[in-house]
């Protein structure tokens, strides 16, 4: 048996409610989650991950790094 396969918008929904400082979206031609923060020094920074996974580990190694 296998496990339900989650929509992208629920996911990109449940990575919104974790990250509130991050714009997230799915790209639907890439099949990868994006996000964009504006660092506290203006610097605009993003990510494009293949998983909501990666997306959780590089948006808190960005945020841990942020001045």
């Amino acid at each position: 048996m296998s496990e339900p396969k989650i929509s992208p918008t629920v996911v990109v929904r449940a990575l919104s409610a974790r990250f509130p400082k991050w714009t997230i979206w799915w790209g639907q031609a890439t099949a990868h989650y994006w996000g964009m923060s504006r660092r506290r020094d203006g610097l605009l920074v993003h990510i494009e991950a293949r998983s909501a996974q990666e997306f959780v580990q590089r948006a808190r190694a960005i945020d841990a790094d942020t001045p």
